[in-house]
């Protein structure tokens, strides 16, 4: 199995990105129903097909369903309204890991790599059904979802 450095150097290769170097600060950039949203590659686990989403009953409507990643089962919200992407296919489940939780966005639609350093952007409020900001790309902040979703009830 590859390491984490190889798998996102393949998404960036894949996307078309040609960042590199010790200053790389990149992030991938997924469609959602309310606009672009930028993931930090130091937070990504994996990008992986939606069709690897799985149902789990009495799962809190917050999640779409969940997916293992080895001993791992990461709940999935889902960031499309549909999570299909163009002509009705799987999108794809983009897994984070932030303070110690894994979890997953799954979206449609075709994502591209930034690097941060040369685009504007901002963090992320987060604000349950609130469309995301005009302007600056917002960056999610993976550590504060995750403290989000544990709150959860």
């Amino acid at each position: 199995m590859r390491d984490r450095e190889q798998r996102l150097g393949w998404i960036e290769r894949l996307i078309g990105a040609s960042y590199d170097g010790p200053e790389r600060n990149n992030a991938l950039v997924v469609p959602t129903s309310t606009g672009n949203l930028a993931v930090a590659f130091s937070s990504i686990v994996e990008v992986v097909p939606a069709s690897r989403v799985q149902p789990l009953a009495l799962l809190p409507d917050t999640y779409c369903g969940v997916l293992t990643q080895g001993n791992t089962i990461a709940p999935i919200i889902d960031a499309s309204e549909d999570g299909l992407a163009e002509g009705g296919a799987p999108g794809h489940v983009v897994l984070v890991e932030g303070s110690g939780c894994v979890f997953g966005l799954r979206f449609g639609g075709a994502p591209f790599v930034v690097d941060l350093n040369e685009v504007e952007h901002v963090d992320l409020e987060i604000v349950r059904g609130k469309a995301l900001p005009a302007g600056p790309l917002p960056l999610l902040d993976v550590d504060a979802v995750a403290a989000a979703l544990l709150a959860l009830d």
